[in-house]
């Protein structure tokens, strides 16, 4: 399993770099969309600065020909046509008026003989009424009397010579021209495209709806991001619509206007959307591939690995007994003199094997004979405590104990414990009574010293018990000096059947 952490890990890094790419693909498409909207909202502004100037220079040309001391004393015909040449020359332009210091409609470029008509509560005339500045002043939306379409008044204060007020000239810009150049600009299904006035009050608004004309917005948040810098962008909800936008705002020149562009988040979203999906789907899947091969190769690898555990065991163990089998022994006894002689400690060998085995074998059959090693098998471990202690099946009927650490009393204690054991055994493990001849040897080891030097000496103390009648343990130990000497002769305590 240490190699699917890892794995896993990698798998959540490249997930985690996808995310980042997504999320920098998503700022991206916000940041296309917003420049894409900037640039609208500039040519918006320049169409309209340009409209509105050209507006504006009809009404100068009206202005200044008032002023003429001589114009009064025209016919209307000619007076007409002096003040008004230029007017013609306005794109969108409905009209302009001569509005006197009563608000009566004095003169119309649009005929001879105008209405009659009072305009003294409109907001423009009231403007001008109360400023004495030649100021340029935008109307909110009204119905021309005249043609009945939806206006936005352009208009100058006209100033006796005194500088009192005599009255408004008045070009009425036809709010058509607005939703034409709107509705003309593609910002998706739920574009929005609106012209404010400064104070808050809306001129225009595409898609058009004619009962928003007027709103006020000035407590909306095009307006708290107004007051702090001319052009913008910001997020927001509309709420008359509901949909989520990304808003681009600029002041119109240096007019008392305000566009807006809003596009669409989902809009603007929806093709990053798409390839976050494909994106998404495909490390998902490689993702789960991914752990899901990881997770096969771990699942594998422990396989493997307890597979190799089992051979191991099965080329160690005997398959009979479950003890250590020769080769193991080798090996754990070549460690064990290494160590114990780096330690100066004792090692301890015992050596059992069954008297009359062959005999017992030939009587019996093999299978009562392989129950009777099988038990003896079971005395050894059941005999054994340590971790460092271990059991062998050193050769047919001829096993082994290793004991490291351990003095030759305690190897003949050891070999004690295994008779009584093999003894209690239960009927159809073993035969009543079997008997086991032991041999003990125990030296402390030397790094110049043979492994091959404890067998010996436990094998000449196991063929002495035979010598010796059988069922009996004898010892060997060797001590530095002197020959091998025999400490125990004849049989132990409590060892002759």
């Amino acid at each position: 399993m240490r190699w699917v952490v890892p794995i896993v890990v990698i798998a959540g890094c490249f997930c985690a770099l996808c995310a980042h790419v997504l999320t920098e693909a998503r700022h991206a498409a916000l940041e296309r969309a917003a420049l894409t909207a900037t640039s609208l909202v500039a040519a918006i502004e320049a169409d309209t600065v340009r409209n509105i100037e050209s507006v504006d220079l009809s009404l100068s040309a009206v202005v200044e020909g008032l002023k003429r001391p001589d114009i009064n004393q025209l016919g209307p015909e000619l007076r007409h046509i002096i003040l008004f040449d230029r007017s013609v020359t306005a794109r969108h332009l409905g009209g302009i008026m001569v509005i006197d210091e009563t608000g009566e409609v004095q003169l119309d470029s649009r005929t001879l003989y105008p209405l009659s008509v009072n305009l003294s509560d409109r907001d423009y005339f009231q403007f001008h009424k109360a400023n004495p500045s030649n100021e340029l002043y935008i109307s909110r939306p009204y119905e021309d009397p005249i043609t009945g379409q939806l206006s936005a008044g352009v208009s100058r204060r006209l100033s006796h010579p005194d500088g009192s007020f005599a009255g408004v000239a008045l070009g009425a810009l036809r709010l058509e021209y607005f939703h034409t150049l709107f509705k003309d600009t593609f910002l998706g299904t739920d574009g929005l495209i609106t012209l404010v006035r400064t104070d808050g009050v809306m001129l225009m608004r595409w898609p058009f709806r004619e009962d928003l004309l007027g709103w006020n917005l000035r407590p909306t948040e095009l307006f708290k991001n107004y007051a702090e810098a001319r052009d913008g962008r910001y997020e927001v909800r509309v709420v008359s619509d509901g949909i989520d936008r990304l808003m681009v705002y600029s002041q119109v020149g240096d007019l008392p206007l305000v566009v807006v562009v809003g596009q669409s988040l989902a809009d603007i979203y929806a093709s990053w959307r798409r390839y976050a999906s494909i994106v998404s789907l495909l490390v998902a899947v490689l993702c789960a591939l991914t752990v899901t091969l990881a997770v096969y190769l771990a699942r594998e690898l422990k396989r493997r690995a307890e597979t190799e555990a089992e051979l191991e065991l099965l080329a160690t163990t005997d398959g009979l007994t479950g003890l250590s089998n020769r080769r193991h022994f080798n090996e754990t006894l070549d460690h064990e003199w290494g160590r114990a002689a780096r330690a100066h400690e004792p090692l301890a060998l015992v050596m059992l094997d069954v008297d009359h085995f062959k005999t017992y074998n030939d009587q019996h059959g093999h299978q009562a004979g392989d129950k009777l090693l099988q038990a003896l098998g079971s005395a050894i471990k059941g005999s054994i405590r340590r971790p460092g202690d271990h059991g062998t099946r050193y050769g047919g009927d001829e096993f082994s104990i290793l004991l490291p650490g351990t003095s030759a009393e305690g190897g003949v204690r050891v070999a004690d414990m295994v008779r009584q054991r093999l003894a209690q055994a239960e009927p159809g493990e073993a035969p009543s009574g079997p008997r086991l001849s032991v041999g003990v040897a125990c030296v402390t080891p030397r790094l110049e010293g043979c492994p091959e030097e404890l067998i010996a000496l436990a094998d000449r103390a196991l063929y002495r018990a035979k010598e010796l009648g059988r069922n009996r343990t004898e010892i060997e130990e060797h001590r530095p000096g002197r020959p091998s000497l025999r400490l125990m002769d004849g049989p132990h305590q409590g060892m002759n059947s």
